[in-house]
């Protein structure tokens, strides 16, 4: 009899988790708390799949959306999810004991000039592809609490009445947590050899320092917008030092 009753409950546990897994995913929407800089169309699915036709970041938009639960990260009693998108993949965990929630080897690549829209007064019409690469980011009531990863330029260049000139590919390094950001600029296969360093706190203070040159001179064009944002230190050399105050809108999309 005991032995009967432990199967029987065992069956019963199978058939409500299973219940539970094909719920359809509007019908646990609206127990999710979603920041209010994060917005949904189109989901439809279950808890295990799905498809969503757009989710936007910060009005940013990420497009052509299918989720999939990973059920390998059920022994460290987590919640994992797969996601594939239009440009990019993204592995999001939800830690039951803590309620911690992480997101691991995430990729998004945008076009520079999706990204120039929202930047106002920018002098130039720069060219390229903007590649996120997240390593690891840890979040505790939906606010960052350590991050890791680095952004690349991908052919960073000038789009000069419709001639552009590519200057190569740069990469800025990136960690942090509530507090601050570090990050670090350097060069990939690119014409200009650049290093940097700089930081952004919680408040809005941010200061960077950047060092520009060149052994085998320098584009006309290119020299001349480093004339407008930098100042000579040599020949071919340059360096961009500021500091300041973000606006408090860019201050709540990086730290809250």
């Amino acid at each position: 009899m005991i032995r009967l009753w432990k199967f029987t409950l065992f069956f019963v546990l199978c058939l409500v988790a299973a219940l539970l897994l094909n719920l359809p995913i509007q019908q646990v929407l609206p127990y999710v708390k979603v920041p209010d800089t994060v917005r949904l169309v189109g989901i439809d699915g279950t808890l295990i799949r799905g498809k969503a036709q757009e989710i936007s970041v910060n009005q940013f938009p990420i497009r052509e959306i299918d989720y999939r639960y990973m059920p390998s990260c059920i022994p460290l009693l987590k919640i994992c999810y797969r996601v594939t998108y239009e440009r990019g993949t993204i592995q999001v965990a939800y830690d039951l004991l803590n309620g911690d929630t992480e997101v691991n080897k995430a990729r998004i690549e945008y076009p520079v000039l999706e990204i120039v829209r929202h930047l106002p007064n920018v002098p130039v019409q720069p060219s390229g592809r903007m590649e996120l690469q997240v390593d690891d980011l840890a979040m505790v009531d939906g606010k960052p609490t350590a991050l890791n990863g680095k952004l690349v330029w991908r052919d960073l260049g000038l789009d000069d009445s419709g001639v552009k000139i590519s200057i190569g590919d740069y990469q800025m390094d990136f960690t942090g947590n509530s507090q601050k950001y570090d990050f670090k600029l350097s060069d990939l296969d690119a014409s200009l050899d650049v290093d940097g360093e700089g930081e952004v706190d919680a408040t809005g203070l941010y200061s960077f320092d950047i060092r520009i040159e060149s052994e085998i001179g320098i584009d006309p064009q290119v020299k001349s917008v480093l004339n407008l944002v930098a100042r000579s230190t040599g020949y071919n050399k340059y360096r961009i030092e500021q500091t300041g105050r973000l606006p408090p809108d860019v201050v709540r999309q990086l730290f809250q």
